[in-house]
């Protein structure tokens, strides 16, 4: 039966992986790289606000057709399950609400109040109505409009809402029900469907559907290409078709090993976890390649002690690094030392069991220059110490996602026609609700033009001071004139009986009573959130109020990306210091050939990383070139046999395919890990072939 192990084993880990549908927890969302926090779970119920599930859809034109279009548009798109109309409806009870705190919501005409002549303007306002030819609306708690009417902010035409110099605007909204990226698209495909040359769409949706699938598309044809490419030189170098078939099972096997048990601590689990993890399938191959060139499973011998070093010293380092926040970095270290485990694990003391026997494999690799160890050492101290000065950081979290540029375009082109291409929004926090409208106020006095929902309330505070400002108007000689001079006017005499009354209580709010309302307010945790646009020019001094959160991944991560950075750092220096020790017990006399296996590939990594923007990716995959490399100092210092060098090479070949492939990407995040661990991975296949080592074998 151990001849069956890889295939037993790898059978009822994938009939586990679909039957417990595994796979939907592998996601393309960014929000599965964001760094735990409390800034995440504020992003994760800003994006739950029903202004965020909003469709907004143009036409061009302002003739029938277009009218006739929209309006077909109109009766397609709500026939979508999932789709409702945006309708602008009041609660009855906030209307209530608004009548009885008009005075209060609404900004008085000062100069008005003071200079109006009751008894004249009820006639004024008599007159108007009897000679009028349509209906004259009469507010009768401001029959004299004496409160500032607000600027009309979009024009209506043919009943519907027109964008002046385009065509017709029309907004819908995506139920509350509708969470899921199955449903989003769902809703996206049939959109597109409906849409014509003359009609365009907008949905802050669309990211997340357009985004995973690029990113799917993209990963997929990476590990395609990745996978024929690693079969095809696994082929050729093994020439063995049950090892070779038995080696891609255990790969299989410990992949499908990681993410079965990382699904049981995360509810999502990026899809960059599963390219990666087929780049670290190259790492563990190496255990293979050097079992079998010395012939351990030909003669059945199980412990390999340069092996076991190797595994070791990586295992270690990945296991250092996990401790890092940022959550991509912690599920790709997690899923590497489970997978490296169990490829060990089989590699060392199942194979051996199988049995296999060595083709033979002849391999030319005299070196044409043999260069000395303490010149690549030195030119190495030199090009650190000078590169480690020239670094630029990127703190963008965003910058590690797809950047979709043409919906950007199409977001901006929206803005700009609702006359938003110059605000930004932030969240507002409070312990209390009166506190978060109060809040909200303190903003609308830095910025006169930002808008909220919490801009319909009032605060105690504000109450307090406006009902103060009231008492000092003539509002109520006012109103006492017009129950003096209605008397004798043509009005009925209770026309006008609630005109310029204005509360004395301070008005009370409740959670349950602000949904219904309309505003947009959730709670979180023991305390209120709600956002405000405000304008471009005020946002950082908007920022700077300790209340205020900002939702733009940028600056709501950076500060928590620096963090990471530098316990990253503080991490892989650690892991460097443990690798260095083991190096240097190990090796001992020939530790500085042993050490250019680090300092090396770190020479070739900074040259790089000073010509570009340095992210934590960067960072963390020059960490993982370091623990790699220690395998190979390991090897070649400890056994520089022709069957050692033959199983470094291969290995490193094969590390080069897996990893290499990553440039290929147009994902920042996988373009980071791909470029850093080609530049490092070429760095010991360079000391492989050139570095002049005692005792070497010039040929094999």
């Amino acid at each position: 039966m151990i001849k069956y192990f890889n295939y037993i084993l790898f059978s009822i880990l994938i009939t586990i992986f679909f039957t417990f549908n595994i796979n939907k927890k592998i996601s393309t969302n960014i929000q599965t790289l964001l760094p735990n926090s409390q800034n995440k779970e504020l992003l994760k119920e800003f994006l739950a606000f029903k202004s965020n599930k909003k469709i907004l859809v143009l036409v061009r034109g302002d003739n029938k057709d277009a009218l006739e279009e929209i309006k077909t548009f109109e009766k397609n798109i709500l026939r979508i399950k999932g789709i409702e109309e945006n309708k602008l409806s009041i609660n009855t009870n906030f209307k209530e609400y608004q009548k009885q705190y008009y005075f209060y919501l609404n900004e008085l005409n000062t100069k008005k109040i003071n200079e109006i002549k009751v008894e004249e303007s009820l006639t004024k306002l008599y007159d108007s109505i009897v000679n009028s030819f349509i209906t004259v609306n009469i507010n009768k708690q401001d029959p004299f409009e004496l409160v500032k009417k607000e600027a009309i902010k979009f024009n209506i035409k043919n009943g519907r809402l027109f964008i002046e110099n385009y065509g017709y605007l029309s907004i819908f909204n995506i139920k509350n029900t509708i969470n899921s990226l199955n449903d989003y698209e769902k809703i996206y495909d049939e959109i597109k469907e409906i849409e014509t040359n003359n009609i365009t769409s907008f949905s802050s949706i669309y990211y997340f559907v357009e985004n995973s699938r690029y990113i799917k598309n993209d990963t997929n044809k990476i590990i395609l290409f990745a996978s024929a490419l690693l079969i095809f030189l696994y082929f050729f170098i093994l020439r063995n078709i049950s090892l070779l078939i038995n080696t891609l099972l255990t790969l299989g096997t410990s992949a499908l090993v990681a993410i079965i048990t990382l699904t049981l601590f995360y509810e999502e689990i990026s899809l960059f976890v599963l390219v990666f993890g087929l780049s670290i399938s190259t790492i563990a191959i190496d255990y293979m390649f050097h079992h079998y060139f010395h012939k351990s499973y030909e003669t059945k011998s199980i412990f390999n002690k340069e092996v076991f070093l190797g595994f070791f010293t990586t295992f270690i380092a990945f296991f250092i690094l996990s401790f890092c926040d940022f959550l991509l970095i912690e599920q790709i270290t997690r899923f590497a030392m489970i997978s490296l485990l169990v490829s060990y694990l089989i590699f060392s003391f199942i194979y051996p069991k199988i049995t296999f026997k060595q083709k033979k494999i002849n391999l030319y690799t005299q070196n044409f220059i043999s260069i000395k160890s303490i010149y690549f050492f030195v030119f190495s101290l030199i090009i650190l110490g000078v590169s480690l000065q020239n670094l630029n950081y990127d703190f963008d979290i965003k910058s590690l996602d797809y950047n979709n540029k043409e919906l950007k375009q199409k977001e901006i082109f929206f803005k700009s026609k609702l006359n938003k291409a110059n605000s930004q929004t932030v969240l507002i926090k409070a312990s209390s609700i009166n506190e978060l409208i109060f809040y909200n106020e303190q903003i609308k006095k830095i910025d006169n033009n930002s808008t909220s929902s919490l801009d319909k309330l009032i605060s105690k505070e504000k109450f307090k001071e406006i009902f103060h400002h009231l008492n000092n108007t003539k509002l109520n000689k006012i109103k006492e004139n017009l129950n003096k001079y209605i008397i004798n006017s043509s009005f009925k005499k209770d026309s006008f009986k609630d005109a310029y009354n204005y509360k004395v209580q301070v008005p009370r709010y409740s959670y349950q009573n602000l949904l219904e309302y309309g505003i947009a307010i959730k709670k979180y945790k023991n305390e209120y959130i709600s956002y405000i646009n405000i304008s471009e020019d005020k946002y950082k001094e908007v920022l700077g109020k300790e209340f205020i959160y900002s939702v733009s991944l940028k600056n709501l991560f950076e500060k928590d990306l620096e963090n990471d950075l530098e316990k990253i750092i503080i991490l892989g220096t650690s892991s460097l210091l443990f690798i260095i020790i083991i190096l240097t017990f190990i090796t001992k006399k020939k530790i500085i050939p042993a050490l250019n296996f680090l300092l090396f590939p770190s020479a070739l990594i900074f040259i790089y990383l000073c010509f570009i923007a340095v992210n934590i990716l960067h960072i963390f995959m020059f960490f993982i070139i370091l623990a790699i490399s220690i395998d190979y100092a390991i090897y070649s210092s400890k056994d520089n046999s022709k069957e050692t060098k033959k199983a470094i090479i291969f290995s490193v070949i094969s590390s080069f395919a897996g990893f290499g492939v990553l440039i290929f990407s147009n994902i920042n995040s996988l373009f980071s890990i791909g470029s850093v661990a080609t530049l490092g991975i070429l760095a010991i296949l360079i000391l492989i072939l050139f570095q002049k080592v005692s005792n070497a074998s010039k040929s094999l």
